[in-house]
């Protein structure tokens, strides 16, 4: 069992489109992204040879994605609101395939992925651009690739091994993002979806007991 969490927060400001004064106009906006992912897997480790192995593995996920975008414009006194939420659920699959050097050094390459099923929630209230205060929701199926590579040390104790691990991961979440506006010209209504994805370098360490 493994458990990814990842809580961010950026302010910032930036130029964006207002259908009622057609142009750009500062606004100040802060973004929180949220990301949960829990893997409950069963593997079956393979040596092929001296130094290589492969762990193939399978089982379900769950992932919770999070967006929630506050934005408030310099001319008024008064602020827009946005968030997006995806509740899934859904097998996972994957191999762990790894090449030791000797004296608890590895190099390693990982992949796996997941198809999951889920509601797509959305809050949409945007006072100062189109004036829109709606909400809805749907389910979704969202599939899910991710791949790892780095390097490990293992150190052997009287009671299990030790493992530090380092290296980088990419993960994308397709169509995880869903929100809906109004164009105002002519009032319809316009539907988004966008990719979740995270990557960069991470450092872990690992306990493996001996029962």
């Amino acid at each position: 069992v493994n458990w990814y969490h990842w809580d961010n927060d950026e302010d910032g400001h930036y130029n964006i489109y207002d259908f009622a004064l057609h142009g750009n106009v500062p606004h100040s906006v802060t973004m929180n992204p949220k990301w949960d992912a829990v893997n409950v897997e069963f593997g079956q480790h393979v040596d092929f040879g001296e130094f290589k192995n492969i762990r193939f593995h399978g089982g379900v996920q769950y992932a919770r994605i999070e967006h929630e975008v506050h934005g408030t414009p310099w001319y008024l006194p008064s602020h827009g609101y946005v968030k997006s939420e995806f509740n899934g659920f859904g097998p996972r699959v994957g191999a762990d395939m790894s090449y030791d050097w000797g004296n608890g050094f590895a190099m390693y390459a990982n992949g796996a992925t997941a198809i999951l099923v889920g509601d797509h929630d959305f809050h949409h209230n945007n006072v100062f651009l189109d004036g829109v205060n709606a909400h809805g929701s749907k389910t979704s199926m969202v599939p899910e690739l991710e791949a790892k590579l780095g390097a490990t040390y293992t150190y052997a104790m009287a009671q299990g091994d030790l493992t530090l691990d380092a290296g980088w991961m990419w993960v994308n979440y397709f169509n995880a993002n869903h929100n809906a506006s109004v164009w105002v010209a002519n009032g319809m209504q316009v539907i988004h979806e966008s990719d979740f994805a995270l990557h960069g370098p991470f450092i872990g360490l690992k306990w493996v007991g001996n029962v």
